[in-house]
């Protein structure tokens, strides 16, 4: 029985020794995370958290359902409040996404706006005297005379 006991206990220490090596591993294989991914690292993530979260409450309310306990129904709560943080996180990121291409774009066109009011001012602007204003409005209406008169002699 000594021999079995002993080989049990090489057999858990070589799992363990394994395991270690292997959390070892995976720490080596995952990449720090660089500013410029992580918008996008973010916004994947943080989908996959809520649709994972959303099956979760579908599998944890179909179990309580079956059989309600006290701590199954406070996880479910927990689970149902955390799910509805990582919405309104994505939600706040599409919101704060909008109002900087609003802003953008409203500030492109006050940008506009003021060019053009600067080429108003700067282009050069004819002033006519009182005199001229008459003159072009006395000749409009003598050419509208002749042709009102070549008309009715027709």
């Amino acid at each position: 029985m000594s021999d079995e006991l002993n080989e049990m206990v090489g057999d858990l220490l070589n799992q363990l020794q394994s395991a270690e090596k292997k959390a070892k591993e995976v720490q080596k294989e995952q990449n720090p995370l660089k500013k410029e991914d992580l918008e996008k690292f973010v916004i994947e993530n943080a989908g996959k958290l809520v649709e994972d979260s959303l099956d979760m409450i579908k599998n944890v309310k179909e179990y309580i359902i079956s059989a309600p306990e006290h701590k199954d129904v406070t996880a479910l709560a927990d689970l149902i409040s955390a799910t509805s943080s990582a919405i309104e996180t994505l939600n706040k990121i599409i919101v704060t996404d909008k109002r900087n291409e609003t802003f953008i774009k409203t500030k492109e066109m006050d940008i506009k706006s003021r060019q053009e009011k600067i080429e108003d001012v700067a282009s050069p602007k004819k002033l006519l005297s009182r005199e001229e204003v008459f003159k072009m409005l006395i000749d409009d209406r003598i050419t509208d005379a002749k042709i009102v008169k070549d008309k009715s002699s027709t």
